[in-house]
């Protein structure tokens, strides 16, 4: 899955989506109804009654809506897109938005306030899914046609994080991909580096062990959720959320407060040895917690977060949006975006380039597919080219003046 959006501070916890303007996404309603599209249960048995037992363990908790099946009518979507019908399909031939995930979530939402308008979870039927037992046996798995080279881990949502192919009999749990749909449709993002969060971007095959959420699931939850919560007046339970750091406006309050205390002591330390010794103990605690901007949180914008994002930036190049692009195709937002390259990681790459993404933004309406990041104009982006031009090209041949090579290119993620 291809992340642009802003999430949790710290390494390593829940990631929580984020409108352009830094607004939670999240639902406004106290109850959200999907309808389960009779091709879910009819390729997988019991699916439904997975679905609705993951749709408990995520609603009410810390503030977030209660979750439940809507019964199929006339009014019911008849396929994932926006249109304010939330609903869970299972597309057997596989679907071209999904790619190579598992599964992936269609959100849809106000760009401008954050708030949920429409969810949609898609089935990969690419790959095969069965209600696992405890210890990973599949007893009610029919036969799938169509199955691609699955991996050892597949990504649950976005592209898969390997080319590696291995056995095409693993069968993926599907209680466990529903909970973690679910839980993108109610805000939360993908989680990188906790493998003990529903959150956790990967599925492995055969593995029924993870299929509620965990304590780093529940405070994104909360986050999401228990702020509103509080505001209309109830408590939010026992749920432990995670302390937020002090703003940098409030570090240098506190940083001026301070010197102006050391400065005191100064003052008094000239006839007073107690206050001298109280003078050295407070400037120790200053330069400790007072200068955030030396610190290596990843947040502040330090030297060590510079060199980090460095070392790790993803692709084959940096580049600058110069246009978008976005037009619906049947519910579905879609992005053309061309850019130009700006630094190259790789041994030379195009000088510009194109492509497009599901997903993105018209007027206040943004909507997320599968979690790919879908760039406005004017992003500084990480991106993958297709194709990357032979460094010996320009010994080989002439390129006439003013012409700049044109790439097809993937945007990653917004860069650091």
């Amino acid at each position: 899955m291809m992340l642009g959006l802003v999430g949790s501070n710290d390494a390593g916890a829940y990631v929580v989506k984020r409108t352009s303007r830094g607004e939670l996404v999240h639902w406004e309603t106290p109850t959200v109804a999907y309808t389960l599209d009779p091709s879910l249960d009819g390729n997988v048995a019991t699916g439904a009654a997975a679905t609705v037992q993951a749709m408990g363990d995520w609603g009410g908790t810390v503030g977030a809506p209660d979750l439940h099946v809507r019964p199929q009518d006339q009014d019911s979507p008849k396929k994932p897109g926006f249109d304010q019908k939330n609903g869970i399909f299972y597309m057997a031939n596989g679907w071209a938005p999904a790619g190579r995930a598992l599964a992936i979530t269609v959100l849809t939402y106000d760009n401008a306030t954050g708030r949920i308008l429409d969810a949609d979870i898609i089935f990969n039927g690419s790959y095969k899914f069965a209600v696992l037992t405890e210890e990973g046996h599949h007893p009610h798995a029919a036969p799938q046609e169509n199955v691609v080279g699955t991996r050892p881990s597949a990504a649950t949502d976005g592209i898969s994080h390997t080319d590696q192919v291995v056995e095409a009999n693993n069968v993926y749990d599907l209680h466990h991909v529903i909970a973690h749909e679910l839980g993108h449709s109610l805000g939360m993002n993908d989680e990188m580096g906790r493998r003990d969060a529903l959150m956790y971007r990967y599925s492995a095959p055969n593995d029924a062990t993870m299929r509620a959420p965990a304590d780093d699931d529940i405070q994104g939850l909360a986050e999401l959720y228990s702020t509103r919560l509080e505001a209309g007046g109830n408590g939010c339970g026992n749920a432990s959320v995670a302390p937020k750091k002090p703003s940098l406006a409030a570090s240098h309050v506190a940083m001026f407060a301070t010197l102006g205390f050391l400065l005191f002591l100064v003052l008094r330390g000239r006839s007073d040895r107690r206050a001298r010794f109280a003078f050295v103990a407070a400037a120790a605690v200053a330069t400790y917690g007072l200068f955030p901007s030396v610190s290596s949180d990843g947040k502040s914008g330090g030297i060590s977060r510079d060199a980090r994002a460095s070392e790790l930036a993803p692709g084959h190049a940096r580049a600058k949006v110069l246009s978008t692009t976005t037009s619906m195709e049947e519910g579905l937002l879609k992005t053309t975006y061309k850019l130009a390259t700006t630094a190259c990681r790789a041994a030379t790459c195009p000088k510009l380039g194109h492509g497009s993404v599901w997903g993105g933004t018209s007027g206040n309406i943004r909507q997320d597919v599968g979690g790919q990041f879908a760039p406005t104009s004017g992003d500084d982006v990480d991106v993958s080219f297709a194709k990357l031009p032979s460094a010996l090209a320009p010994l080989s041949s002439v390129v006439p003046s003013g012409r700049a090579d044109d790439g097809d290119v993937t945007v990653l993620t917004q860069a650091n």
